[in-house]
């Protein structure tokens, strides 16, 4: 039996792990050290670079010469397999056993050969880089025809370097996962990222200022009295209404008000007003945040569907979901959101958005009756809400701690092992 077919089949073998190994290394090795490597002059670096760079074409032309690598390898074994069997067990036709046997060696290939080779670039990928570079440029060149094809067929597109800008969340959460395993991204930093993702599904009225809350003036009103608004509540910008808070015609800037207060001519609060921007609750917060910086504005009013005043929202309000609470040294200090007060007993801020709460206290509340947890306690009570009525929801006695009028402003949470009365009924307080 002549050796040739063997050979053959051997070099293919090589040639595919060649190629796994090189494409995994590049694909995840250090542009910063390839960069300095070319700059150094190192040999190679500068194609290494470049290749890495072009990532979607090399992982086509990689994975284009693989497949005609196993393919040539498959028949190959089939053919020194099939004129095998003869020798072994003469007079039986066992042709088809060859090709079972060779799928079953590509099987083998991929599971074994593939991911141990891969495993290893992956140990130092930049040297691996540099030393198979020749040869994954060589294969990107011969099969240039199948990966312009391949990436036209599947919508590829390549930017100004070549890189895909298709990338899924998943893969970038599985990547920051891994990366805070390994220690080169810290938990906060990961958490920072997670809640990126998270402002996309978040809606507008989950984040801002409602209503109640709002510090507003009337258009009417002498300059002095909000000037003193502003700085009694520390904010730098006030919503300014006609008749009522449904009805905002501006906004006026504390600056503004200081510079009119100084006018030896008398200035009305309209002279002054600045344009509003309205905005519907519905919106998505990561949308708001983009269309608030493309237009430089710091802040904006919600309306509900009716077109009445749910609100207002900021910058800072929106960026407070991705890094936390922002405060400065005008902040008046707050009670934190959620205060463990036992091993099973939680005080909450009613205010607090009902996915919040599901986190921190691995909880499953739906928002069907309203988005804070403030809203939850009023459609279970089903009436305006007096301190120390509670109500028993997924094993929790929630306890209205403090009130201030018709709103409830803080929540106690037990978590009993089982509710001795039935999911949702009221409680009195005594």
């Amino acid at each position: 039996m002549p050796s040739f077919p063997w050979t053959t089949a051997i070099l293919l073998y090589a040639f595919n792990l060649l190629l796994a190994a090189g494409r995994a290394a590049m694909v995840n090795a250090r542009r910063t050290l390839l960069e300095q490597w070319r700059d150094e002059g190192r040999r190679g670096a500068g194609l290494a670079l470049r290749l890495a760079n072009e990532s979607t074409r090399l992982i086509a032309a990689s994975r284009g010469a693989q497949m005609v690598c196993r393919v040539a390898v498959c028949l190959t074994a089939a053919q020194v397999f099939s004129g095998l069997w003869p020798v072994v067990l003469p007079g039986r036709d066992l042709t088809g056993w060859g090709w079972l046997v060779a799928v079953l060696l590509l099987a083998v290939l991929i599971a074994l050969g593939e991911v141990v080779a891969e495993a290893l670039a992956l140990r130092a990928p930049e040297a691996v880089s540099l030393t198979l570079a020749p040869l994954i440029g060589l294969t990107e060149i011969i099969f240039w025809p199948f990966t312009w094809t391949l990436l036209r067929v599947g919508g590829g597109r390549i930017g100004p370097r070549g890189v895909p800008a298709v990338v899924t969340e998943e893969e970038i959460k599985t990547l920051v996962d891994a990366g805070e395993e390994g220690g080169a991204i810290e938990e906060e930093e990961k958490e920072m990222i997670y809640s990126i993702f998270k402002l996309g599904d978040t809606l507008v009225r989950e984040v801002m200022v409602p209503r109640i809350d709002i510090q507003a003036v009337e258009a009417k009103m002498p300059l002095p009295a909000a000037v003193d608004i502003a700085i009694r509540h520390g904010h730098s910008r006030l919503p300014v209404y006609e008749n009522s808070v449904d009805n905002v015609i501006g906004l006026v800037h504390v600056k503004d008000l200081l510079r009119a207060t100084r006018e030896e001519r008398p200035v009305a609060l309209r002279d002054i007003l600045r344009p509003v921007h309205f905005v519907p609750e519905a919106k998505k917060a990561d949308e708001l945040l983009a269309e608030l910086q493309s237009q430089r504005i710091h802040m904006a009013v919600v309306v509900d569907e009716y077109g009445g005043t749910a609100g207002v929202v900021t910058i800072e309000d929106l960026l407070e979901e991705i890094v936390g609470e922002i405060r400065d040294e005008y902040d008046a200090a707050e009670e934190a959101a959620i205060v463990r007060t036992g091993e099973d007993e939680y005080l909450l801020d009613a205010g607090l958005n009902i996915n919040e709460v599901n986190e921190e206290l691995d909880v499953h509340l739906t928002d069907e009756f309203g988005d804070t947890l403030g809203g939850l306690l009023y459609a279970q009570l089903g009436k305006v809400p007096e301190r120390g009525e509670s109500v028993w929801v997924e094993g929790f006695r929630w306890i209205v701690e403090q009130v201030a009028g018709r709103r409830i402003r803080r929540v106690r949470a037990v978590r009993l092992p089982q509710s001795p009365l039935p999911e949702s009924e009221v409680e009195g307080e005594g």
